[in-house]
């Protein structure tokens, strides 16, 4: 079984450090003696640092998200103040859009995506559908590995620069009976038909 490359604990850069190590050395120059004196030794140490890269990545934090966590901590900290739990650290990381409830949008707007009627509350909930695949949407559940992968997707979607939902054509309807319509298409398929064989054409 292949290892799952997780970015957190692997090294980036041209200076090759670890983000979550440099993750633990910010948190150790906001809290200072408290939160060294968590870590008795450099085994507790490393064990902090594979629990928070595996709930980083398994939540789809970036590390864009984890400086804004950063820096809402620095405005907030007071003296005395108890360093955060990974998991609240994780969650004060996490964007404000319910992943769950979006993702239950996207499922119900990705059906009617290709009839021009869907509404979508936030372009990032449209982008991250489609990054995450329309088609894919319509078996995928809130759970295992396409909750993961939504997450991530959704997560992306927010961190970065989103674009706004582009304007979608509305889609023709044809109606039974509606003569104009019908001579429409059939004129636009002997144009096409016609085209395809040259100078002969197939249809009379």
């Amino acid at each position: 079984m292949m290892a799952v490359k997780n970015a957190w604990s692997r090294p980036a850069g041209t200076d090759g450090y670890i983000p979550v190590a440099v993750l633990w050395q910010r948190m150790a120059a906001l809290y200072g003696a408290e939160w060294r004196a968590m870590f008795a030794s450099d085994e507790a140490k490393m064990v902090w640092q594979e629990e928070a890269a595996a709930m980083l990545y398994g939540r789809g934090v970036s590390f864009g998200m984890v400086k804004q966590a950063l820096e809402l901590l620095r405005d907030r900290i007071k003296a005395g103040d108890k360093p955060p739990s990974v998991t609240e650290l994780v969650e004060l990381a996490m964007p404000s859009l319910d992943a769950e409830s979006s993702f239950a949008e996207a499922k119900k707007q990705s059906v009617l995506l290709e009839h021009g009627r869907a509404e979508w509350s936030s372009p990032a909930i449209y982008w991250a559908a489609r990054d995450f695949g329309v088609a894919r949407l319509a078996t995928a559940q809130f759970r295992g590995r396409d909750k993961a992968d939504w997450v991530r997707a959704l997560a992306r979607r927010l961190s970065g620069q989103c674009p706004g939902v582009p304007v979608a054509e509305p889609a023709v309807q044809y109606r039974r009976g509606d003569v104009a319509v019908a001579r429409a298409a059939l004129g636009g398929l002997a144009e096409m038909l016609d085209r395809k064989v040259g100078s002969k054409s197939v249809v009379r």
